[in-house]
């Protein structure tokens, strides 16, 4: 069943994507929308983008493929409320299949090539389960083996700038590594689209399962993150 975005939820969530809510997605076509801005976009398919029951309840699965994308969503990110400043958290629920060489990204809204996310942020992994690769506007970490294959992780990354430990990435509600900021906020100039499924600058193919990518314009609380996948983890 859908998520309830109300009041239960922590307060500050700018962009909500679940394709489980009708609000969000019909079931079929290429058609998506944010569920907080109301902004519509559709997405670009190279191989398969569609709702799956293999793993026993409904979910958008991208169909793997390689060297090629298979599938990404972008959203026009001038009319998104996205993170601009210097807090954020980001939140996705992913089922990784691995494609071989080529990069995996969950998303991405950056201005360069790199994993760091320069003026934005991006978030996935490279070959296989080399990962996570996460950069928050040049803020990065790159930690082998956090990505495991053929089976459902929730990733919540929190950012402050400019604080000791003040990036940190949570698996299934338990914090997973750290890493201090510099002084550098997410740009307001970023023009980019936001994709889920690709980055703008490196590209990429996810494959696998994607679910419920949710982002605050805030630093949750260690409280908060624990008490997100609680009350998602029955869906999974």
């Amino acid at each position: 069943m859908a998520q309830n975005y109300g009041a239960r939820l922590p307060q500050g969530m700018c962009f909500c994507f679940d394709a489980l809510n009708p609000k969000c997605y019909s079931g079929t076509g290429t058609t998506f929308t944010d569920i907080i801005s109301g902004v519509t976009t559709n997405a670009v398919v190279t191989s398969s983008l569609a709702m799956d029951s293999t793993l026993g309840s409904p979910h958008l699965k991208f169909t793997p493929g390689q060297t090629t994308r298979t599938a990404y969503i972008p959203f026009p990110s001038a009319n998104l409320n996205l993170p601009r400043g210097s807090v954020g958290t980001w939140s996705f629920w992913s089922y990784f299949q691995d494609q071989g060489s080529v990069d995996h990204p969950n998303m991405g809204w950056e201005t360069n090539s790199s994993w760091n996310g320069e003026n934005g942020f991006v978030f996935g992994t490279g070959y296989g389960t080399d990962g996570p690769r996460f950069g928050v506007n040049t803020n990065s970490f790159y930690v082998s083996g956090g990505y495991q294959n053929n089976v459902w992780q929730h990733w919540m990354i929190t950012f402050k700038a400019n604080t000791t430990n003040g990036m940190k990435a949570y698996r299934n509600g338990s914090l997973y590594t750290q890493i201090n900021t510099g002084t550098q906020t997410i740009s307001p100039a970023n023009a980019n689209t936001f994709n889920i499924g690709a980055t703008n600058g490196r590209g990429g193919n996810w494959g696998g399962y994607m679910d419920i990518v949710q982002i605050w314009d805030r630093e949750l609380s260690v409280d908060e993150v624990s008490f997100v996948y609680n009350a998602q983890k029955g869906r999974f």
